[in-house]
């Protein structure tokens, strides 16, 4: 299978989806407000009528270098491209500052690619007999684990658990409208024919994340003050001894984001921090954080790239996005006929491990590409929100046109985005509200499944093992949960 997947990556149309994805995922991530979400949300219509293996290795690729790309405006103008370059821009803006904005550049992208392999090797290993093990489950073990990956989002996806909460009960509620997955009756539809279908996930995330933003620039008030001051780039190298010496970092930074990533809904951004912190802690110079430590732009590189094959284990083996990026590729695999889950491996296994192979062979365009854009995307940076934004508003009404090209997705965009933009300028997250819209409707399906097979009693839920398990790790993460925020509590009144 490995061979023949290998085969399949001979087509030139692979190696221009790669590139094409690459430099468009670098240049994107590098425009602070925009990031790999967005995205790939607004090209995944483009990839309609594309083969399953480019299309796929455009949208992963885009993941890939927009990650990556957010450290550059991150360093330059201590601006993070994407959330998970926060941690990046401390030492990186710190070093630019110095006038060693390309070395901090190189290492990031170095770091990178490190993390990148690093996640995808662990992808490789452990998708499969995830999905294996998952053949296994029936309707209760599904719920069960359904609701587990719920709990996780809302408990340990950062900031308030009772937004988190109440933004998955939304996505749960929105799953419900459309016809009833047991006997077929329309629920809340208000007698219209369009919505028996339910909300098309497409045209959801296109208007949380793109058209969203649009109009939070649209309102904002912030002024514009000429174009961003940005450091000179100096010639600069970084050599393989240099590597050589954040081996442990690298390596520890990889660990931590490709199995925090593993986990639903927490994302790039904690594992970055997490990394950060740790190198912090090892350095014999901790005081050279924040004042430009190389192992300080290394660490938070390394842990974010490493996510992106991390959150793709749940996703691909189970169908549980690991994060926001990986719930809008999963619709992308779906829409693509390779559905994920348990017998993705076995009825797509060429496919599946193409994609794993070509992410694996991506890391030597990433570097060449990412070391050619670096002055690029210092011009890229420049350009004004007023610009950038109507064209994205025209991409994001086309594709959620071009979905089932029906006006009726254009407008479920368009209440997405109103929806999505009250949301954020209240603070409230969005990533559990497109995961709970994703997982509601399975969730709702097994568990009534599992009660019809049981009669209606409860405890169909705790006679299997696996189920049982399950609910162990639920009742585990929960009192976890608990404990951390007594602590932080004690913490507070000390």
């Amino acid at each position: 299978m490995l061979w023949n997947a290998f085969l399949s990556l001979l087509d030139i149309w692979v190696l221009v989806a790669a590139v094409t994805g690459i430099v468009t995922g670098i240049i994107i991530g590098a425009i602070p407000g925009l990031g790999p979400t967005m995205a790939i949300a607004l090209l995944i219509p483009a990839t309609f009528s594309m083969q399953p293996i480019p299309a796929m290795i455009l949208l992963l690729g885009v993941y890939q270098g927009a990650i990556f790309g957010g450290s550059i405006s991150a360093v330059l103008l201590n601006v993070p491209g994407t959330p998970s370059s926060a941690a990046t821009a401390i030492d990186g803006n710190a070093l630019a500052r110095r006038g060693e904005g390309g070395r901090a550049l190189r290492i990031a992208l170095y770091a990178s690619v490190f993390g990148n392999v690093f996640s995808c090797l662990v992808l490789m290993l452990l998708a499969e007999p995830l999905a294996r093990f998952a053949l296994d489950f029936g309707p209760a073990e599904m719920t069960v684990l359904m609701l587990f990956a719920l709990q996780v989002i809302v408990l340990f996806g950062g900031g308030s658990r009772l937004d988190a909460l109440i933004m998955v009960l939304v996505g749960i509620c929105a799953g419900v409208v459309g016809l009833d997955p047991i006997d077929g009756s329309p629920r809340f539809t208000f007698g219209s024919f369009a919505f028996e279908s339910g909300f098309q996930l497409i045209p959801v995330l296109v208007g949380l994340f793109a058209m969203s933003e649009v109009f939070i620039q649209v309102f904002s008030r912030r002024s514009e003050t000429g174009d961003p001051e940005i450091p000179d780039l100096k010639p600069a190298r970084v050599s393989l001894l240099d590597l050589w010496r954040m081996r442990a970092i690298l390596v520890m930074s990889s660990v931590i984001g490709t199995f925090v990533g593993i986990l639903p809904g927490i994302g790039s951004t904690v594992p970055a921090f997490m990394s950060y912190n740790l190198a912090r802690s090892r350095s014999k110079e901790p005081e050279t954080f924040g004042a430009g430590a190389a192992e300080g732009v290394a660490a938070p590189e390394a842990a974010n790239n490493a996510v992106t094959g991390g959150a793709l284990v749940p996703t691909l083996a189970l169908g549980i996005p690991g994060d926001a990026v990986t719930a809008v590729i999963l619709g992308a695999f779906m829409l693509q006929g390779l559905a994920p889950g348990p017998f993705l491996f076995k009825n797509h296994g060429v496919e599946v491990y193409a994609i794993f192979e070509a992410l694996l062979l991506s890391s030597l365009p990433t570097v060449v590409f990412g070391l050619l854009l670096f002055r690029v995307a210092v011009h890229v940076i420049r350009i004004r929100p007023q610009h950038l934004f109507p064209a994205i508003a025209i991409l994001a009404a086309l594709g959620a046109f071009s979905v089932n090209n029906s006006l009726f997705d254009v407008w479920v965009m368009l209440g997405a985005g109103l929806l999505g933009f009250f949301f954020r300028r209240s603070g409230f997250p969005i990533s559990p509200l497109l995961i709970g819209l994703i997982l509601g409707h399975p969730f709702e399906q097994s568990m009534r499944q599992a009660l019809l097979m049981s009669g209606g009693s409860l405890g169909v839920f705790v006679d299997s093992p696996i189920a049982l398990g399950l609910l162990g790790l639920t009742g585990v993460s929960l009192a976890t949960s608990v404990l951390f925020s007594l602590r932080e509590k004690r913490r507070d009144s000390e």
